[in-house]
């Protein structure tokens, strides 16, 4: 399962906030865990959980060719014993770009479909078989 660090809270220290008064601090999700940061790993976080719930099998979802959504889906079904596909905007091209590769070499299975069928993702003829 997908466990992230602590989440961090990081003050900002600047003369003009300390003349102020104010006090700054910024949530960093970029480091909440090495390889699904920031707000995806909530995202994923939570669709897992549901569909270990549900007793599901395998994620599905959609990215572009170069999309790190693509890779941290792939690094957390494998994490969450999922089979993972991908749904890829675009034609397959040789080599796959690192992106691609680490997502396969995770044991995503990838699906390209032409940017127009890509569209239509959300309609109900949508067909990606």
């Amino acid at each position: 399962m997908l466990t992230p660090k602590e989440v961090v809270n990081q003050t900002i220290h600047h003369p003009l906030l300390r003349e102020k008064g104010v006090t700054l601090s910024i949530k960093r999700l970029d480091i909440v865990h090495p390889q699904v940061s920031g707000n995806k790993f909530f995202k994923l976080k939570y669709n897992i959980e549901e569909a270990l719930s549900k007793r599901h099998q395998t994620l599905i979802t959609f990215g572009g060719a170069y999309s790190n959504h693509i890779a941290a889906t792939a690094f957390a079904a494998q994490k969450a014993g999922l089979k993972a596909i991908g749904i890829i905007r675009g034609e397959k091209i040789q080599p796959l770009n690192p992106t691609l590769e680490l997502a396969q070499s995770l044991g995503m299975i990838l699906h390209f479909i032409s940017r127009e069928e890509y569209r239509k993702k959300q309609k109900s003829n949508f067909n990606w078989i």
